[in-house]
């Protein structure tokens, strides 16, 4: 009997077909709901969610300090109604993240930042075209946007340097600010970056705050 290979199956119509169902079956060819449970979805508060990035934002880089700051944000709201829920966000491994910092392995490609506010929509929204919808909105912000528009508390650097970057990846978002900078405003480029990833991070929150409570007024006009 002679044996086929993974390479020899590919090659023919057999293997093209049957990889052509596997990814069908993965989910490539369709957008479907998760088969996943979401996390319950809880309000957050904007401005901990921006300070909360903002903190962590030096621990791990750009989609660490987004996701992690937005999930503790997450947990604190959650926690008065379901403390479980709240354990599991603050569980989660946020180690992972690290692997964001300068445009995912400093490839300078999509910003940790942008991703993280699109990983966050997906935590609470089942179907996948929401959160197509919400990350279209939060794209259009980061391309369209004078960032960073986020302030600290304590700001050390006022008037800090705010540039429209028409793009989304690390090297066009870093790079836009970096060439409009003087030499001297080039020295904060780190500060620029935890105030870039705060800024992306508020407003996800506010996008996905604002579709639960449109969600919730159909709800009860329709109820």
């Amino acid at each position: 009997m002679t044996k086929i290979t993974r390479r020899d199956a590919l090659a023919t119509g057999f293997g093209l077909a049957a990889f052509g169902t596997v990814l069908s079956d993965l989910g490539y060819a369709e957008e479907t709901a998760t088969k996943d449970a979401v996390w319950r979805f809880a309000p957050v508060d904007v401005n901990l969610v921006g300070k909360l990035v903002y903190e962590n934002y030096d621990a791990g880089g750009c989609l660490y300090g987004a996701f992690k700051g937005a999930v503790l944000a997450y947990a604190t709201a959650v926690e008065s109604v379901d403390a479980e829920a709240a354990r599991v966000a603050r569980s989660c491994p946020f180690v992972a993240f690290r692997c964001a910092r300068g445009g995912f392995g400093r490839l300078k490609e999509l910003c940790g930042a942008v991703a993280g506010g699109v990983m966050f929509f997906s935590c609470f929204l089942d179907d996948y075209a929401d959160v197509c919808k919400l990350a279209a909105a939060l794209g259009e912000y980061g391309r369209e946007t004078a960032l960073p528009e986020y302030v600290p508390e304590k700001d050390d650097a006022p008037n800090f340097l705010r540039v429209v970057a028409k793009g989304l990846t690390c090297r066009e978002m870093g790079g836009a600010w970096m060439k409009a900078a003087t030499d001297e405003q080039k020295k904060l480029v780190g500060e620029r970056c935890k105030r870039h990833t705060a800024s992306i991070m508020v407003k996800a929150a506010e996008l996905l705050n604002a579709h639960f409570a449109e969600k919730a007024a159909k709800a009860t006009k329709n109820a």
